[in-house]
């Protein structure tokens, strides 16, 4: 009877993890330990963080922690601050996108036909080869006013008067100079991308469309760009990305300054956490941040792909 009863069982679980694996995908197993140790590592603190968003944190073992509700939340809603800081963050990351995205899908095209192309490659990575915080103390030097290439380059040239402040310390020019770090640091990581994308199309369809009589417009935008978009959307994901949580270079540069000229959402976020050690409101902008990145990436990809499915 218990071994009729065991035989049974056995097969009864043979037949349920059979049917599991059949309806699961190969796929799915393989990449079920990652996703496991993924969740262990970043649940906890994304937990963490949510529970600081509706509490008043002090760090002090003899004055406890204060639940205040969704008072954190209405702040955040109500601070000038927050506003002013999204502003600067908007034009950061729409002059960045703009210009590496441009230049590196230029680029790219370029090099697809060069014959010299590795090389030009090789040189083009060199950027990427620096530590954000080494690229922010190379431009503090090439831009000090007293004694940087870049400042008396601007000088001898008549951009800039021999008491012009740098780049740096001026409030109107201070934010587009970060953007242009950033774009000569990062651009050539869309050119590898995009340039990867422009290896998968056919040479067959596009001599086809040039016989059909399409110019270089029409081929670029008929053949090339519904090729390359995955391409082009993964490197607009990760710049986006990116660019959202940039912070170093602009905390090894004007911390935020002149006058708050490059104090986006992400740095604003750094001092209200680790200047003023106001946690709780500093989650709470934290967490406001990643939920904007996180819907914003899902519309780009979303339209990605009714571009994609339009096209084809």
């Amino acid at each position: 009877m218990d071994r009729t009863y065991t035989i049974s069982q056995e097969s009864f679980l043979s037949r349920i993890h059979r049917g599991i694996a059949r309806k699961v995908p190969w796929y799915v197993w393989w990449l079920l330990p990652g996703l496991i140790l993924l969740g262990v590592v970043t649940m906890p603190p994304f937990i963490w963080i949510i529970w600081m968003t509706f509490r008043k944190i002090f760090l002090s073992p003899t004055r406890p922690d204060i639940y205040v509700g969704v008072a954190n939340y209405i702040q955040y809603f109500t601070d000038p601050e927050v506003y002013a800081a999204w502003g600067k963050m908007g034009k950061y990351v729409g002059g960045s996108i703009a210009l590496q995205m441009g230049l590196g899908i230029g680029i790219a095209m370029l090099l697809n036909k060069s014959k010299h192309e590795d090389v030009l490659m090789a040189i083009y990575l060199v950027p990427l080869m620096f530590a954000s915080v080494v690229t922010a103390y190379l431009y503090r030097v090439l831009l000090h006013s007293s004694y940087g290439l870049y400042h008396w380059l601007l000088v001898t040239f008549g951009i800039f008067s021999h008491r012009s402040p740098s780049l740096f310390g001026n409030p109107d020019t201070a934010l587009w100079t970060m953007v242009m770090i950033d774009t000569w640091q990062w651009t050539p990581l869309v050119i590898l991308i995009v340039l990867a994308g422009l290896k998968t199309v056919p040479r067959s369809i596009v001599e086809a469309a040039r016989i059909d009589g399409a110019g270089k417009w029409r081929v670029f935008r008929d053949v090339i760009i519904p090729f390359t978009s995955p391409a082009i959307l993964i490197a607009l994901l990760l710049r986006f990305m990116d660019n959202v949580r940039f912070v170093d270079v602009i905390l090894n540069t004007t911390m935020g300054g002149p006058a708050d000229a490059t104090k986006t959402i992400s740095v604003y976020t750094y001092y209200l956490a680790f200047r003023q050690f106001d946690l709780g409101y500093g989650a709470t902008v934290g967490f406001l941040l990643l939920l904007v990145v996180i819907f914003a990436a899902l519309i780009l990809t979303n339209v990605f792909r009714k571009y994609i499915t339009a096209e084809g």
